[in-house]
């Protein structure tokens, strides 16, 4: 029980809350947009995330596995599980879970209805998959970021609309862009906390390559252009005025982050401050 107990620590499931939204964005916005809800296709594209969600996890920790033993600033939410830090899992196990669940993404995949769908999942699973793992190691490289947001942000609703719709409404894509930008920035929150240890093991993500300051300019930044782009956006008639209102009321929360990182909340990477930090930057994207 002990090992069943250290191989679900390693899948970090209360992460999977986090796929729900853009998903069920997706299939609100295709049923705003006219198009009858299926339940069906529904249910197949969350269960798509969250397969392909776990598998990045259980994929990750093994190609992290050296980061994550030089890591001793960890939070709750950034540092891996710990799960083959500890020893409480071989770390082959992990890799063979991930190889599973990549085999059960890309059934699901196979099942999917239209070639323009199976395209976009397959791109979503293959960006997941190397995320971390070789030859293109896209986190240790300067594009993990980016490829977050592309798949948590844009791939999988985007999959999850085809499947009800057969078709991108441009509502969905207004709507996600304000909310990509901020996906980056709240990776770049995440890997500032890890930054000392990816700098020891060669993991070169944003943090690594501009260095601290720069990057804690850029996320603040990208709070102004996410919310700048929002109400452009409204103003352009392109987002409905009452999406605009829901969306913005979580501008205090922006603000909070901004003063934190400004002042210096993960500037000496103690895992104290920096906890309600990375946990509220996570939860301010969904």
């Amino acid at each position: 029980m002990s090992r069943w107990r250290a191989l679900l620590r390693l899948a970090r499931l209360q992460f999977l809350l986090y796929n729900l939204l853009p998903v069920g964005l997706a299939v609100s916005v295709s049923v705003h947009q006219g198009y009858p809800l299926d339940l069906t296709w529904y249910a197949v594209a969350q269960v798509f995330a969250w397969t392909v969600h776990v598998m990045t996890h259980y994929c990750n920790e093994y190609f992290d596995l050296e980061a994550d033993r030089a890591n001793v600033y960890f939070t709750p939410w950034t540092g891996g599980s710990r799960a083959l830090v500890d020893g409480a899992v071989a770390p082959i196990v992990s890799l063979g879970a991930g190889f599973v669940l990549f085999g059960a993404s890309m059934f699901l995949v196979a099942v999917m209805p239209s070639w323009q769908a199976r395209v976009l999942a397959t791109a979503a699973v293959l960006l997941a998959w190397f995320y971390t793992a070789p030859p293109l190691r896209l986190n240790y490289r300067g594009a993990g970021e980016l490829t977050v947001a592309a798949i948590l942000n844009g791939l999988w609703p985007v999959v999850a609309v085809v499947l009800q719709s057969g078709t991108v409404p441009v509502l969905l894509l207004v709507v996600l862009a304000p909310t990509a930008v901020l996906q980056v920035a709240r990776m770049m929150v995440m890997n500032l906390g890890d930054r000392r240890s990816d700098e020891l093991v060669g993991k070169r993500t944003l943090p690594a390559i501009i260095g601290y300051h720069p990057a804690v300019r850029v996320v603040v930044a990208a709070q102004v252009v996410a919310y700048g782009l929002l109400t452009l956006l409204a103003v352009l008639g392109r987002l409905p005025w009452p999406v605009w209102a829901a969306m913005a009321a979580t501008v205090p929360l922006s603000v909070w982050l901004a003063r934190q990182l400004l002042g210096g909340a993960m500037a000496d990477l103690d895992p104290r401050r920096m906890t309600p930090v990375v946990f509220w930057a996570s939860n301010h994207t969904p």
